[in-house]
């Protein structure tokens, strides 16, 4: 990913130097700046967590519930079908949120 980092850093740049210009499209140029500093910040946060190839991954959807008060849980099960043995996480997950999961169980 450093030479995706790399290409898009230099884009960035000569962005910057377009918008220094008198007569140039602004409007255009700031769009295209705010998609390059978006794409930056998501192939930096990949990048520092080890992602690797895209076709690893699943983005699962969490559906919006009926109650607007319910929330989704993460929990572990420590390996055990007794409910009792079960320990809740310290993360709370909203519907419409997002989950990023590797699959574990693909061949490369």
């Amino acid at each position: 990913m450093k030479y995706a980092i790399k290409i898009l850093t230099d884009e960035r740049v000569r962005i910057v130097s377009e918008l220094r210009k008198l007569n140039v499209n602004r409007e255009n140029l700031l769009d295209n700046l705010k998609s390059v500093d978006n794409a930056l910040k998501w192939i930096k946060m990949l990048d520092e967590n080890n992602a690797e190839s895209p076709a690893d991954y699943k983005i699962i959807k969490l559906p919006f519930m009926q109650n607007c008060f319910e929330s989704y849980r993460i929990m572990s099960d420590n390996e055990s079908e007794n409910a009792g043995d079960w320990q809740y996480m310290n993360i709370e997950i909203f519907p419409d949120d997002m989950i990023l999961t590797k699959n574990k169980g693909v061949k490369k």
